[in-house]
């Protein structure tokens, strides 16, 4: 990397960082708004729902990284224009393609990064804080968390619905329940039934699929027991305890979100929303890289100063513009049940599409 290489890439970084600082501390103030009315529930204080939401950050920043590295891109870059620093590249015969060079070297570790923050350290973090959320907001007791000492903190969770009784093990991080036992009581407040899996897998809001189920039914004669490869029980844990103790399936990774897309096909359930999911974590590496790009040809060229304010207001529009795209295709392609892949990459394609373009005339 040359001398001009390395000023273009500090320029845009120089610009990227105060923007991304600002946004983050505006949704982590709304994601604090929101986690402060659970603060008095159980156990559950201020400290928790600034830990809570510190754990948030990392998906938080991933989302926001497109409209950073345009706005970024407007304001570092936009100040090499002002000066006249980028006509000055171009008046030495120095192409906008040679210009793009290091922007897009950088737009490629920004991808790398994002990857690496979907697939290790958002489902980790998200992890965490949904049982930091469960150990302050759950009430311990008899239908709640508790502790047993004596495993090295294992939490079980007991809960009820319906006539039955139902013990969970622990809580995975891929919203999976292990050890769960579902005891059934009929009419008269008598043992009916009794069913074992060491494995339970949140396939849709309310379903569950449980594994290698060992399903005991007691009667007057006696006890039989029925073993099930797999079996779908509806309401294990209620809403708001799967809120609470779930992780929700944005933050999974790219793997386990196919994975769960392939559950929900197997046992014939609809799996858009996980496809939409997928598609839509796979979109942000192509928007960080068009919306890098995009920012170019707005100042390739430019002869004349532009104000800040009005670059931030083109920046602005154009995110917003991009971001609402992105959240209505996802939308469309439940509803309308559009191909989920061309329908959620298509804004994103579509910025890339017009950067290169833009380019291309600019060169």
């Amino acid at each position: 990397m040359n001398k001009m290489d390395r000023y273009l890439t500090a320029s845009f970084i120089g610009g990227c960082i105060p923007v991304l600082v600002l946004l983050l501390s505006l949704f982590g103030f709304l994601s604090l708004s929101e986690e402060l009315e659970d603060v008095g529930d159980g156990s559950y204080e201020l400290v928790d729902a600034l830990l809570v939401v510190a754990y948030t950050m990392p998906a938080l920043l991933v989302d926001l990284l497109p409209v950073t590295v345009l706005l970024g891109g407007l304001l570092g870059l936009g100040a090499l224009a002002n000066n006249l620093e980028l006509v000055s590249l171009r008046a030495a015969a120095i192409s906008p393609a040679r210009i793009s060079s290091p922007i897009i070297k950088l737009a490629l570790v920004l991808i790398a990064m994002v990857m690496a923050l979907q697939n290790w350290v958002i489902p980790t973090a998200e992890y965490s804080a949904a049982e930091h959320r469960a150990k302050t907001l759950m009430t311990p007791g008899p239908v709640g968390l508790e502790e047993d000492p004596d495993v090295g903190g294992d939490r079980e969770f007991w809960t009820r619905n319906e006539g039955q009784f139902i013990r969970i093990g622990s809580i995975q991080a891929d919203r999976s329940l292990a050890h769960v036992e579902i005891y059934q009581f009929d009419e008269r407040g008598e043992l009916a039934t009794i069913a074992q899996s060491p494995k339970a897998q949140l396939l849709q809001d309310t379903t569950w699929l449980l594994y290698e189920v060992n399903e005991t039914r007691l009667g007057d004669t006696g006890a039989e027991t029925q073993y099930k490869g797999t079996m779908l029980r509806e309401a294990l844990l209620s809403a708001d305890q799967t809120h609470t103790l779930i992780v929700p399936a944005s933050s999974l990774s790219l793997s386990a979100l196919w994975k769960s897309i392939q559950r929900l096909e197997e046992n014939n359930l609809n799996s858009e929303s996980q496809r939409v999911l997928f598609w839509s974590q796979l979109s942000i590496p192509i928007g960080v890289l068009g919306m890098a790009l995009l920012s170019l040809p707005f100042l390739l060229g430019s002869t004349r100063s532009v104000p800040v304010g009005q670059r931030i207001t083109v920046g602005a529009l154009i995110g917003i513009t991009y971001y609402l795209a992105q959240q209505i295709s996802g939308h469309l392609a439940g509803i309308l049940h559009w191909n989920a892949a061309l329908t959620v990459m298509t804004p994103g394609l579509i910025i890339l599409g017009v950067a290169l373009v833009l380019l291309a005339r600019a060169n």
